[in-house]
Formats: structure tokens, C-alpha cells, sequence
């Protein structure tokens, strides 16, 4: 319930931040208010990717050349 409270007042915030003047500019505080409201997307998915860690499933990340992998077995 708290995530959800909050990603519906980041949503309103950086609408209002639109409609009041100037209108139209994208400020770095927009820049910086998107880059929170995506950082709280990826911090709800931590859970998921712990419990599946924890399951004893393994986690593969891939982008480009950098690869990481994660798993519960030693």
C-alpha cells in the first residue's frame, strides 16, 4: 500500500510540475523526479528477485558484454 500511495503522488507531482509556469520546460528537478519514480519501479521488483534467489533459482542479468548471475547454491 505505501508504493502505491507514493507512485501515485510522484505521478501527480511531476504532472503538476508541467502545469505550472514555465510551461513546458524540462527542469532538472523533472529529469531528477523521473529518475526516482523509475529507481521505486526497480526496488519493487527486489523482493521478487530475492525470493527467487532464496527458492534456489538462478538469476541471469545480461547487457552488452557485462554479464551477472546470482544463485543460492555455494
Amino acid at each position: 500500500m505505501p508504493f502505491t500511495i507514493t507512485l501515485i503522488v510522484s505521478v501527480v507531482l511531476i504532472a503538476g510540475g508541467f502545469l505550472v509556469p514555465p510551461l513546458g520546460v524540462i527542469d532538472g528537478s523533472v529529469i531528477t523526479s523521473v529518475g526516482l519514480l523509475l529507481m521505486f519501479a526497480v526496488l519493487a521488483q527486489v523482493p521478487s528477485v530475492l525470493n527467487a534467489i532464496n527458492d534456489g533459482k538462478r538469476i541471469k542479468f545480461q547487457k552488452g558484454d557485462i554479464t551477472f548471475e546470482a544463485s543460492s547454491e555455494q
